[in-house]
């Protein structure tokens, strides 16, 4: 069974819920503030058979411009979008708005539904979609097909079923295989259940069970139960709906907006840089709204040292859990106008430039090109990377398809494996070459110093101590370096220097060998002196 995400888009009271109500029975407008004014204020779902092979979960958002926030926590991951116009209207402001909105958030899937078609004659309502035509003309929407229906009478409702079904069998399936990921749109509690989420399943599975990392908090949780449009099931597959009971949660702990991902996965960092499709000229500092997945963080935008304003850096008032690659819209914090559509390209450095390698990760990821993009993630990285290190950053890539990028980076030698971690090629010739520079340096200012201490040259190349010790080991083997333990020479300084090896190892055994200690210690002694002529000697 395929699975794919449905969602509305259009002006208020242009009868997206009621097209819904046509299509599915299920009225989508559940709170009662909703029923009262008449108008979507929430998200709403439901779900939509389409032939014996397709289900597709219905995502129903507010048109009003009050409610902007909540209907772009439902627009992220939509897979197909309905663009809904009446007809005795016609294109609205927020027709305009959320049309803009579906193309900055890089949806390629989608129909027109003229509704309303029992208000108007044949001559206006051929008016109303040449005016439709004319404005969705540079839009994903330019050949898409319009239907026109009528929510109140059925009219043209099986037709538009029907171009759904023949809509949806086109659109990429999402990848099960993918690692699992879910943005939460809602959070409530059930009377003897606890804490109940939900959510679309953007990419990969999830079953009763299994541990689940919440993020920004990061906190793992487990899978206590499992339902898919009110019916129970064992597991949830990428492109469903999907409402899941958690443990290991409170109630306090959780919001829209933060992500269920696989263990393994997932960035979270309060500064991303970005790539950006700007709608208007965007000034460095400038407050403005992210909207990404299903929720809206606060922070400002900087434009870097000699570059343009396509390349930013986002920096946020709180964490944001995401994965290269994702794209989500900025607004202006107040008054809320759009100003474009952002991508994620990694979270940020310590760096006001925008480095070589930055532009090129994000060139390679608007071109899908996850081989030379995952180079340029790991080549930036001065730290030794375990495989799950790499999958981290390689955002929601299937772990199959990244060690297949590991293999051919490999293959090339544009990779080093070092004692089960990695290293980009690049990277460890731009550390040996700054190592050498710092220790040449030293022997210059201290000759008659046997060598520059290990903890020093660590922090000068800014390396952890597990990254240092791996790749000294790679170093001291390739005779790079050599070593008396705390300290690391040139080789030719050690030459000239003298045999220093030799002449610590003497003055050790005359300051640890004084004659009480060989009396009461003898044969304890003998063993240490042994270690240290051994250790000595490598």
């Amino acid at each position: 069974m395929k699975h794919i995400i449905i969602g509305t888009a259009g002006h208020v009271d242009h009868g997206k819920s009621a097209i819904i109500k046509a299509l599915t029975g299920v009225d989508t407008d559940r709170l009662k503030e909703e029923k009262l004014r008449g108008i979507s204020i929430d998200l709403g779902f439901a779900s939509l058979p389409l032939g014996d092979k397709i289900v597709a979960g219905v995502v129903d958002v507010p048109g009003h411009e009050r409610f902007l926030k909540n209907m772009l926590a439902g627009t992220g991951g939509i897979d197909l979008a309905m663009l809904v116009v009446a007809a005795d209207e016609g294109i609205m402001p927020q027709t305009k708005e959320h049309l803009a909105m579906l193309q900055l958030y890089g949806i390629r899937n989608g129909l027109i539904v003229i509704n309303k078609i029992d208000k108007v004659d044949a001559e206006w309502l051929e008016l109303i979609e040449s005016e439709i035509r004319e404005y969705v003309g540079d839009t994903f929407l330019q050949d898409a097909p319009c239907c026109k229906v009528s929510a109140m009478t059925g009219a043209g409702i099986a037709e538009l079923k029907m171009t759904l079904s023949e809509l949806a069998d086109k659109v990429p399936a999402r990848d099960s295989n993918a690692p699992f990921r879910l943005w939460i749109d809602r959070v409530f509690t059930i009377k003897g259940h606890g804490i109940v989420v939900t959510g679309s399943v953007l990419s990969g599975r999830a079953r009763v069970g299994d541990s689940v990392r919440l993020y920004p908090t990061e906190t793992i949780v487990r899978v206590r139960g499992l339902e898919w449009h009110g019916e129970k099931v064992d597991k949830i597959s990428a492109g469903q709906r999907a409402a899941i009971n958690l443990a290991g949660v409170e109630i306090e702990q959780i919001e829209r907006g933060m992500v269920l991902s696989a263990v393994e996965r997932g960035e979270v960092s309060t500064m991303w840089d970005i790539v950006a499709e700007w709608q208007q000229e965007v000034a460095s500092g400038l407050r403005v709204r992210l909207h990404l997945g299903t929720g809206e963080f606060l922070g400002r935008i900087y434009s870097f040292k000699d570059s343009d304003h396509r390349y930013m850096r986002l920096i946020l008032e709180q964490p944001l859990a995401a994965g290269a690659g994702d794209r989500g819209i900025i607004r202006l914090y107040s008054p809320q106008h759009l100003l474009g559509g952002v991508t994620l390209i990694a979270p940020g450095r310590n760096s006001r430039r925008l480095t070589a390698s930055r532009a090129a990760l994000a060139e390679s990821k608007a071109q899908a090109d996850e081989l030379n993009a995952l180079y340029h993630r790991l080549s930036e990285s001065r730290q030794v990377l375990t495989r799950t290190d790499i999958r981290r950053q390689s955002g929601y890539l299937p772990d199959k398809a990244v060690d297949q990028v590991i293999d051919k980076l490999m293959a090339a030698k544009q990779l080093y494996c070092l004692d089960k971690t990695y290293v980009a090629a690049d990277m460890f010739v731009q550390l040996t070459n700054k190592a050498t520079t710092i220790i040449g340096s030293f022997h210059k200012t201290q000759p008659n110093r046997s060598g520059l201490s290990k903890e020093i040259l660590r922090q000068k190349l800014g390396l952890n101590e597990k990254s240092l010790e791996i790749i000294l080991a790679q170093w001291l083997e390739k005779g790079n370096f050599v070593s008396n333990g705390g300290d690391l020479a040139l080789k030719s300084h050690a030459v000239q220097h003298g045999d220093w090896r030799k002449e610590l190892l003497e003055k050790a055994e005359a300051a640890l060998t004084p004659v009480w200690i060989q009396y009461y210690y003898r044969k304890e002694w003998r063993c240490h002196l042994k270690r240290l002529r051994r250790l000595m000697t490598h």
